[in-house]
């Protein structure tokens, strides 16, 4: 039974061993077949056309084993990674990436990869030769020639001794470009794509004074300074006076700046600063601006009764009332039979910035009649932003607000009717006005009010003719008016 058995499995056994090696060849077969058609294959690279240029030149790349299926291609010139635009199986367009130098091609397709290394393509370093003119200052026009730039503006950078500049035109052989701000005497270096050209020396002249056709004067004069190496484009220099305070620069030529003193400068240097590079000239002394203000209403000189005249009968006599049309202003006496007075002052249009510093400041008066017996009075100021019209309301004057500050005059002889001089001229009322000006709510061009109180020996005359009478303001006689003058720097 067991030669039996052995004589009826060893045909099937033969036949099952011969179907597996059919089906054994037969894999290996289509394997082989797989492989012959698969992106296995490796690429090869045969020539490269051109073999050197800058970013942006398109190259053509023949070879085996390419693809026409771009997104399976990974093309790298010396490492940066190139944007391909066309490829068959034989050839391969791309351009040059930003950032490439010199060095290998290497190329990878789907899991292939070019096996050593590719040959080499170069990326020229920019050359600077000469420049059309070799000195200038901020501003000036500059065309750089040379080789290797790029006719694409974005892809060339100009700096000046290291501060980068405005690339404004380009080729491949020049570039257009202007003296930045900030740019001293240097090398002007070219750099495309990642790669720097070096040029000779360009000189970027300093800035200097030489004179100004004033050397004193008050805020707001206009100064002409004289010099070399000026911007012709007024906005290139800035001015400065004294502790840094800029002036407006209205007119400027490569050797001449006309400027203005500005509020708040002070004696000292005036600098101009061209471009970065700065320039210091002589002392400029700065002066007290004069202001002269001469009163110019009927109603902004007034008296108000403080002291009632027992012996009057006027009926104008009574405590508080006020006079906006007296003939005349009376300190230390009795005035019109009303009786002993405080003088009020609006001086309007004062022109005097908020914050300004107040050097000097007095009331010049006109005399009406003469008076030799001592006068005192004390003189403040109202102490607000802006002092109001007087209306007349009984006791309107006494009812403002004085300032701290005060001044007291001792009047001297008034000699005769007509007189003008220092002895009609308070003394300095600096500390009242800058009082004033230094309130929050000031404005130039506000109304400055003078409130003057009999003190002393004149605070309880009861007598006419023992005082002083100034000249009050009148349309017919304007002239005789008080006047304001204030000297003040800012």
């Amino acid at each position: 039974m067991k030669i039996i058995t052995n004589k009826i499995w060893s045909p099937i056994l033969l036949s099952l061993a011969l179907i597996m090696c059919i089906g054994f060849w037969s894999c290996d077969e289509n394997e082989s077949d797989k492989i012959s058609v698969s992106p296995q294959r490796l690429p090869t690279v045969t020539s490269i056309e051109p073999t050197s240029g800058i970013l942006g030149t398109s190259v053509t790349i023949t070879g085996t084993n390419f693809t026409d299926v771009l997104e399976d291609i990974e093309l790298k010139f010396n490492g940066e990674i190139a944007v391909v635009t066309e490829s068959s199986e034989t050839s391969i367009i791309a351009i040059i990436p930003s950032n490439t130098t010199t060095g290998a091609l290497s190329l990878r397709i789907g899991s292939s990869i070019l096996q050593g290394g590719g040959p080499v393509f170069t990326v020229p370093i920019p050359e600077v030769t000469s420049y059309d003119v070799v000195s200038g200052i901020l501003g000036t026009s500059v065309t750089i020639t040379g080789a290797n730039f790029s006719p694409e503006l974005a892809n060339n950078g100009v700096s000046f001794n290291g501060v980068s500049a405005v690339v404004t035109e380009s080729t491949s052989t020049t570039i257009t470009t202007t003296v930045p701000f900030g740019a001293t005497t240097g090398a002007i270096t070219v750099t495309v794509d990642g790669q720097d050209g070096f040029g000779p020396e360009f000189t970027v002249p300093l800035p200097s004074i030489s004179a100004y056709d004033i050397s004193t004067g008050p805020t707001g004069v206009i100064v002409t300074i004289t010099g070399a190496n000026f911007s012709t484009n007024i906005a290139d220099n800035v001015v400065s006076f004294f502790d840094g305070v800029e002036a407006e620069v209205t007119a400027s030529t490569e050797t001449s700046i006309v400027t203005s003193i500005p509020a708040g400068a002070s004696t000292g240097p005036i600098s101009v600063n061209v471009g970065g590079q700065l320039a210091s000239g002589a002392d400029f002394t700065v002066t007290a601006t004069t202001l002269i203000i001469p009163l110019d209403s009927n109603d902004d000189d007034v008296e108000e009764v403080v002291l009632v005249d027992p012996a009057s009968s006027d009926p104008e006599a009574v405590l508080g009332f006020m006079d906006l049309g007296s003939s005349d202003l009376e300190f230390g006496e009795i005035s019109d039979d009303q009786g002993l007075v405080t003088v009020g002052l609006r001086f309007n249009n004062v022109a005097i910035p908020q914050g300004a510093t107040v050097t000097n400041a007095s009331i010049q008066f006109n005399c009406d009649k003469e008076g030799a017996d001592p006068v005192e009075v004390t003189i403040y100021g109202e102490n607000v932003g802006n002092a109001a019209a007087y209306d007349g309301t009984s006791g309107e004057l006494t009812a403002r607000a004085l300032t701290t500050a005060n001044a007291v005059w001792d009047i001297p002889e008034w000699v005769a009717a007509g007189d003008r001089g220092d002895a009609q001229k308070t003394i300095d009322l600096s500390a009242i006005v800058q009082e004033i000006v230094n309130r929050g709510d000031w404005s130039s061009g506000n109304s400055l009010n003078f409130i003057i109180q009999n003190s002393g020996a004149s605070a309880n005359v009861t007598v006419d003719d023992v005082g002083r009478e100034a000249e009050n303001y009148s349309d017919s006689s304007p002239e005789d008016g008080a006047e304001l003058t204030i000297k003040f720097t800012q």
